[in-house]
């Protein structure tokens, strides 16, 4: 008996161990600590560090191949975090330099940080052994990702005989948490290129960013946060002589920008006046074959601050549908298991469009339920002379155990009548690293679109639609193969009389050889019927076979061919890009795109060219030339930068010029714009 009661002891001392989450204690030093890349074992005296990294890929479970040590300090002011990456250095891969753009393409480590340890939200800092940074916010249990959000944090990485080490400085007054906690979530990660491994501490992870498996920090004495004020001012000076307009050698200054009241440690409030609208980056022409409108990232400062909260399936608020704006005010923050985000702004009249003067107001309000899941809600709404559109949305997502997931939304609009106003999802999927299976049925009325439009983003309305998606990943890792990757991808909907709309179904599989070569095939077939204004039935088809080479790194190169029938059109569709490194500083990508439509009754067959190149004198000083052209309305666009973010990332100046040069309309005589633009940015603390 007694015998059997040793055994059973034993056997749940090594299931909780076995399941213990892992912690780490944080360790308080007197000075500020110099961020130079070379670790100082004098104020990373603590016993405490994280080791023993956990593959989630390729053999999830397995040790890490590679040795990794991080330590945990902080000030009264940073949190300090310092990486040792044990590796032959000739196996470092290291390309990227532009900020905000680091992936799995690069060696690089991550830290995840929970502050309010409530296993929905964190913020997350990358860098790679060049120190491109890379900061972003995760929510929901790491189904949402919102790169665009910045804040003010220091990074510095160098590479060493046994490897390479990277320093972080992430001041408080940078991230929210909960006045007086003492615990965080925590959890360290690093790409290993070479060894296509990408490692844990806290244990054997489920997916990428999953905040629910992190570790546990412990000891963090966190500061109280005295109320706080910044301001962003910008002003810009614009030359421009313009055929398309028909504005000649006009100067147009500007000034405007951004005002951030820190109310606590977990609250904020933001308000603008006049903000910049005009991005320092160019949007990239795109061809595309779907019917269906793009959309794009928000890059402006006044939305990225809760802009997360809006990531919803049926998207009732989308920021880039406001354009210029007069001013607007915002407060976001955290108060117990609420998230909140709440703005109004008031947009100008943009007469070229017919576009009215408007207010818009959006809310977000979510609520932490069971251990990661949640319930939200939202309102949207913009009210113009003699009208108005708004919506309210509910929306749920239930994380049911490690792989489970279910959600939904609900969302009506008004004016009009309810139902034909209104939507709905409903999605239950299993999901982990190496594999994704899910099944939605969506609901969309007939008059919906147009409402949500107004605020928001959706692409069509007037279904009854059933998608599935599977999706699996097999990594062999031998002497042929490194993975092989496929993919299924099946949609079908009815309009709300019954009418069949659409369906289609995807294959594709991905063959990605151990020499670094991938060949890809994928095939196409859908139906479409009344396709928004086309009032007529079409079947689709296309099949598309691809060559690359190192596809998973940014130095890399890729040629695809697409043929197929697209709205009664036969096409073809060529397309390339290659990017590589000139020099340690000086990289390039080029990119060709070319697509053939028989009969051609809309002028669509098009060449498009897109070369980019940069230089990087150091990493917040750079030159950009970025050039494209297109053939059908023979365009020609060339764009120039000068970058120096003196104190990133938000004060900056930009020197910027653009060439636009095209033909409107067949047999017209092309038309040109050029335009300088100078744009400078100046952070001022108050308090």
């Amino acid at each position: 008996m007694m015998k059997n009661g040793f055994i059973f002891s034993l056997l749940l001392l090594v299931f909780f161990n076995t399941h213990a989450q892992k912690t780490i204690s944080a360790y308080k030093i007197t000075s500020t600590l110099v961020i130079d890349g070379i670790i100082d074992s004098s104020y990373f005296a603590s016993p405490d560090s994280a080791t023993n990294f956990i593959q989630l890929e390729p053999e999830k479970g397995l040790k890490a191949t590679q040795k990794t040590v991080v330590y945990f300090a902080y000030d009264s002011l940073y949190i300090y975090v310092a990486f040792k990456c044990y590796q032959d250095p000739a196996d470092i891969v290291a390309k990227i330099q532009t900020r905000d753009v680091l992936s799995k393409s690069d060696d690089n480590v991550l830290l995840l940080i929970d502050t309010y340890n409530d296993n929905r939200k964190a913020y997350g800092f990358l860098l790679n052994p060049l120190g491109s940074q890379t900061d972003f916010i995760i929510t929901d249990d790491g189904r949402n990702f919102d790169v665009n959000w910045d804040t003010e944090w220091e990074g510095v990485a160098i590479i060493d005989d046994d490897g390479w080490t990277a320093e972080y400085a992430i001041p408080f007054k940078s991230i929210k948490y909960k006045k007086g906690s003492t615990d965080w979530g925590i959890n360290f990660g690093r790409i290993i290129r070479n060894n296509f491994e990408t490692v844990y501490w806290s244990g054997e992870m489920t997916q990428d960013f999953r905040i629910s498996e992190s570790g546990l920090l412990t000891g963090v004495n966190t500061p109280a946060r005295k109320m706080g004020l910044v301001l962003f001012p910008y002003t810009t000076l614009r030359y421009e002589n313009n055929d398309f307009n028909e504005t000649s050698n006009k100067f147009t200054p500007s000034a405007g920008g951004d005002i951030r009241f820190q109310i606590s440690s977990n609250a904020s409030a933001n308000i603008t006046i006049n903000p910049d609208f005009a991005t320092v980056e160019a949007d990239q022409e795109q061809i595309n074959l779907t019917g269906y409108e793009l959309s794009y990232p928000e890059k402006r400062l006044f939305f990225q601050e809760g802009n997360e909260m809006y990531q919803t399936r049926i998207r009732t608020f989308y920021s880039r549908r406001i354009e210029d704006i007069a001013g607007g005010a915002k407060i976001s923050g955290k108060v117990g298991a609420y998230n909140f985000n709440v703005l109004s702004v008031r947009s100008l009249e943009i007469e070229e469009e017919d576009e009215p003067p408007a207010f818009f107001t959006a809310a977000r309000v979510k609520r932490d339920v069971l251990k990661s899941s949640m319930v939200g809600l939202t309102y949207a709404d913009k009210t113009w002379n003699n009208g108005y559109s708004r919506s309210v949305s509910g929306d749920y997502l239930f994380n049911l155990g490690e792989k489970w997931k279910l959600t939904g939304q609900f969302v009506t609009s008004f004016p009009g009548d309810f139902w034909s106003s209104s939507a709905f999802f409903v999605r239950f999927a299993r999901e982990n690293n190496i594999y994704h299976y899910h099944i939605r049925y969506s609901d969309v009325g007939d008059n919906f679109m147009e409402n949500i439009n107004e605020t928001g983003f959706i692409r069509d309305d007037d279904r009854r639609e059933l998608d599935g998606d599977i999706e699996y990943r097999w990594w062999l890792q031998n002497n042929v193969f490194e993975y092989i990757q496929l993919v299924s991808a099946n949609n079908i909907f009815w309009s709300q009389k019954g009418i069949l709309r659409s369906w289609y179904v995807t294959e594709y599989v991905n063959f990605y050889f151990r020499n670094k070569f991938n060949i890809t095939y994928s095939y196409n077939n859908e139906f479409k019927n009344e396709f928004r204004l086309i009032k007529n039935n079409f079947y689709n088809h296309k099949h598309s076979l691809g060559l690359g080479y190192n596809t998973d790194e940014w130095s890399s190169a890729r040629l695809q061919y697409t043929f197929g029938k697209n709205f009664d059109r036969d096409f073809y569709l060529i397309t390339g890009d290659v990017s590589f490194k000139v020099s340690d500083k000086f990289s390039m990508e080029f990119s060709s795109n070319y697509v053939n439509f028989s009969p051609d009754t809309t002028n669509s067959t098009t060449l498009i060219n897109v070369v980019s190149a940069q230089y990087y004198f150091t990493k917040d000083l750079w030159i950009k030339v970025f050039a494209q052209n297109s053939t059908n309305i023979e365009r020609i666009y060339v764009y120039g930068l000068f970058g120096w973010r003196f104190k990133p990332p938000f004060g900056a100046v930009y020197l910027i010029y653009t060439r636009d040069q095209m033909q409107m309309l067949p047999g017209e005589n092309q038309q040109q714009a050029d335009i300088i633009f100078l744009k400078l940015t100046y952070p001022i603390r108050i308090l």
